[in-house]
């Protein structure tokens, strides 16, 4: 009786401590990488390019537009950093776990290479040197009244210069036969 308790137990140790890796596994990759980068605003996992494409795809609409997630997940894309190749065990087939292939860069390395790939990204500097001054809508409402008012005014015009400059014109012909 002993024996077939101990084993009772064992079995349930076993599946209490198999329960949070089948839970990390069933998690799809896109959302453990938007939860890696709201614990500290980084991403330190190792994750496959697809998988950051697909985190992009899948970030909420409040972290797109108030945060650098997407910033800091293309920087991971085009930096190689936090990323894993394809024999990694973050790879096709899911699953954790460090990527001891590749060495990981540092932050100052990782921001160098973002630099590089964009440069003044978020900036003034960024903005571009022939942009408008004028809304472009503006400039349409300003053209159309424009053209309004010169249809409006040309008839007057047009009678103001006859009577100034009248034009001589031939006398009309009698016909004589």
């Amino acid at each position: 009786m002993p024996r077939l308790l101990l084993a009772a137990l064992a079995v349930a140790v076993s599946l209490l401590a198999a329960s949070p890796s089948v839970a990390h596994a069933a998690t799809p990759c896109w959302s453990r990488v938007i939860t890696d980068w709201t614990k500290d605003g980084q991403i330190n996992g190792q994750y496959t390019p697809h998988c950051l494409r697909q985190a992009i795809k899948h970030t909420p609409e409040d972290l797109r537009d108030y945060s650098s997630i997407i910033d800091d997940i293309n920087a991971a894309l085009l930096g190689g950093v936090g990323t894993g190749g394809a024999g990694t065990k973050n790879g096709p087939n899911g699953g954790s776990g460090n990527n001891t292939n590749k060495p990981k860069l540092s932050a100052p390395e990782a921001k160098r290479r973002a630099e590089r790939a964009v440069p003044h990204a978020g900036t003034s500097d960024s903005i571009p040197n022939s942009s408008r001054t004028i809304p472009l809508p503006l400039l349409i409402l300003a053209a159309i009244t424009l053209a309004a008012l010169l249809a409006v005014a040309s008839p007057p015009l047009i009678q103001r210069l006859r009577t100034r400059f009248p034009r001589a014109r031939p006398a009309p012909e009698a016909d004589g036969s």
